[in-house]
């Protein structure tokens, strides 16, 4: 693994996006593929109705006994989905919920009303060696920007207002305003898994990384809680996680609409835990994965649902569950989920030919890519770098 101080730094956290303001909004996840594409299913709103058509094409490949989608295949797929369905249910319009709660589930009151004082220095060093205990592969703090918070979910919008804890009411979730850090963590999956076909195997990675996730992020907030100070923990609800992991340093936006890092590509799942302790932000890095992106066109290449652009990056999305305004390529998630429904499984194919996933790193490897940037190549420049540091 590179250490970190070899990758380009940005101070400004803007150097890393292109945002056109007069299109972006903050985004509706009730327009996220799984809602849409079972609200067009069903005729119902809901985060689970995308799976009523899936289940049929579940149980047709039990009874014809396919190759890797056989019952003991799903039944492997389900132990590792466990836990996530018990804390979390992925945290899809799941915000305190389940064991998402923000308020604290064991914490007692007189402790989580005694703040413990610290300077940042000290709170960071100590949340980072708890992320780290807790399981998390890959951590970073980042200012919250408003813009990555969702605008609502299916039930009722987030807003920030000045109140001294995260609650819902009735009509909207409230963020207290003194909420301004986010703690993202990166917990890696299988990559033995995640490299096979689009199949049973592969979606139990992704499911055991979810149940892991779900776990880091409570224990954090949990941690937190006990410290004296707001936490709310979130897996895919409250917040984007990818703007939020780019700005706290863990990697960059990919081709395929995935977080691509150094260390584990995209084979990785994202957590995060928003909260109002004073602590230091990390700086967000630049390792020339966008100019590699726009050459490499491998996960375009094996989306068998023809999701992923070989086109330049736009500010236009390509489906209504897309959110426009950020110059990126954009992933028409609503054919992904198609595909899924269609082939009785989740599909991984776009994180497994991803290069960084695979660990092409060799001094010999070289990619076909359309247009060959060579010396500036990003394979070359991690493989040099790795034999400087002896890996």
């Amino acid at each position: 693994m590179i250490p970190r101080t070899s990758f380009n730094i940005r101070n400004n956290l803007w150097d890393m996006y292109e945002i056109n303001e007069a299109a972006y909004k903050r985004f509706d996840s009730s327009k996220t593929a799984f809602i849409l594409v079972g609200q067009a299913d069903t005729g119902e709103i809901g985060p689970m109705n995308w799976l009523r058509k899936m289940s049929a094409k579940i149980f047709e490949n039990i009874e014809k006994n396919t190759e890797g989608y056989s019952q003991s295949d799903y039944a492997f797929a389900v132990g590792s989905q466990a836990i996530n369905f018990i804390l979390g249910t992925y945290g899809d319009q799941n915000a305190n919920k389940q064991f998402l709660k923000w308020d604290p589930l064991f914490v007692p009151k007189q402790l989580y009303n005694l703040p413990l004082q610290h300077d940042a220095d000290k709170f960071t060093l100590m949340v980072k060696n708890a992320a780290n205990f807790y399981g998390t592969d890959l951590v970073g703090i980042t200012e919250i920007d408003e813009k990555w918070i969702y605008d609502r979910n299916i039930y009722k919008p987030f807003i920030f207002d000045d109140v001294e804890h995260p609650k819902e009411t009735e009509k909207e979730f409230i963020i207290p305003v003194s909420v301004n850090k986010a703690i993202v963590m990166a917990v890696n999956m299988s990559r033995d898994f995640i490299l096979k076909p689009p199949n049973l195997a592969s979606q139990a990675a992704t499911e055991l990384g979810y149940s892991k996730m779900g776990f880091l992020a409570i224990s954090l907030a949990e941690f937190i809680r006990a410290l004296g100070y707001n936490a709310i923990p979130c897996m895919n609800d409250t917040a984007l996680s990818i703007p939020l992991a780019i700005n706290a340093g863990l990697g960059q936006l990919g081709r395929n609409g995935l977080l691509l890092t150094p260390e584990y590509g995209a084979c990785l799942r994202i957590c995060k835990v928003l909260t109002d302790m004073p602590l230091n932000t990390d700086k967000p890095i630049d390792y020339g994965q966008t100019e590699f992106c726009e050459q490499c066109l491998l996960c375009a290449r094996a989306c068998p649902a023809d999701a992923i652009s070989f086109g330049d990056r736009t500010f236009t999305g390509v489906c209504e569950s897309n959110n426009p305004g950020v110059k990126k390529w954009y992933v028409n998630t609503e054919k992904c989920l198609r595909f899924w429904q269609h082939n009785g499984a989740a599909c991984s194919n776009c994180i497994a030919a991803c290069p960084f996933t695979m660990d092409r790193m060799s001094p010999n490897q070289c990619l076909e890519c359309e247009r060959c940037i060579a010396p500036k190549c990003t394979l070359q420049f991690i493989t040099v770098e790795r034999q400087k540091f002896g890996y």
